[in-house]
């Protein structure tokens, strides 16, 4: 079977990260085409990766025709390459968050759906192999019923201030939008939809947006998330963790190894480690598959809708001193 020939838009460090990904998945996929505003990353990046370099996306698909593409940019242009993409049935993963709003997020879906070609968005988290063990240890019903799941994500950015993260009308909001949308994806794949959200934000930073978050989300199911979000922050942290009526499971990202987790008749933790490779990879070969099969990709354009509900709703609850919201 020929290789699924694949492009990026966005020679940035999200950029790399997927042509990475791409290039550790040779055997099924080759590298056509790099674009970016930036002709000049793009050119760099095509000479590491072998492919062609443009300074026009459009132009890299009637040049380069890829079977797929990975979307790096800004949320603000998420749309319309999207659509210039779903045109000429080009299957796409696409970065988050999905877009900057929900309706811009379903006028994105509506494209592919039209042109009934494989989306999926990026939430490379689902892919991170300890998340899988910890939905695997869910589902087998080892933790018992699902009460709370706590997860922080937490950083010092250093450059947030010149960058367009914070710039609202690129990126659509702050922190809440440019982190939490992972915790929010993970929380979702973990203990299953959001019905209701709370949320408060600060800034400490000279900027427009919220640079630190914390919203309180709580399940069909009845499970209660809290879910912690910062640029500002200096000591790093990356952290899931998961109370059952049965037991308990932790990953911390920051730690060698994988999950472990504890059950309530156990005297010792276990530890469950892993050699599978990085996130991106593996979201990377889930979506080649999914050209490939066409098959439906694992996060899809409803995930991405789901998540970006739950922000907007965040955001509104905030500005509302952290009223809860049912969604």
């Amino acid at each position: 079977m020929s290789k699924i020939r694949v492009a990026v838009v966005g020679a940035g460090a999200i950029g790399g990260a997927h042509l990475r990904a791409y290039a550790a998945l040779a055997d099924a996929c080759q590298i056509v085409g790099i674009a970016d505003i930036n002709l000049a990353a793009a050119q760099s990046k095509a000479e590491v990766f072998g492919a062609q370099p443009f300074g026009d996306y459009e132009e890299m698909f009637d040049v380069c025709r890829p079977d797929a593409v990975s979307i790096c940019t800004p949320p603000n242009l998420h749309l319309p390459i999207a659509t210039a993409a779903a045109e000429r049935g080009i299957a796409c993963l696409c970065e988050k968050p999905p877009a900057r709003t929900v309706a811009e997020t379903e006028a994105l879906v509506a494209a592919f759906a039209r042109a009934n070609v494989p989306l999926q968005f990026a939430f490379c988290h689902r892919f991170h192999t300890p998340v899988k063990q910890a939905q695997a240890l869910i589902a087998a019903g080892r933790l018992g019923r699902i009460i709370q799941i706590y997860n922080r994500f937490g950083f010092r950015f250093e450059r947030a201030v010149s960058s367009w993260f914070t710039d609202p009308t690129v990126a659509g909001g702050g922190v809440l939008m440019d982190t939490l949308v992972h915790s929010i994806d993970i929380f979702r794949a973990l203990a299953g939809e959001v019905v209701g959200v709370s949320a408060m934000v600060s800034t400490t930073l000279p900027v427009t947006v919220e640079d630190s978050a914390s919203i309180q989300v709580v399940s069909q199911q009845g499970a209660i998330g809290s879910l912690i979000c910062s640029w500002v922050t200096p000591v790093s942290e990356a952290e899931i963790r998961i109370w059952g009526t049965e037991g308990e499971a932790i990953i911390d990202y920051t730690q060698p190894g994988g999950l472990r987790y504890k059950l309530a008749s156990d005297t010792t933790w276990t530890d469950m480690p892993f050699e599978e490779p990085d996130r991106f990879v593996q979201q990377a070969a889930a979506f080649v598959t999914s050209v490939r099969e066409g098959t439906p990709p694992v996060i899809g354009g409803a995930d991405g809708i789901a998540v970006m509900r739950v922000i907007e709703n965040a955001y509104q609850a905030a500005r509302s001193n952290g009223a809860a919201i049912a969604l």
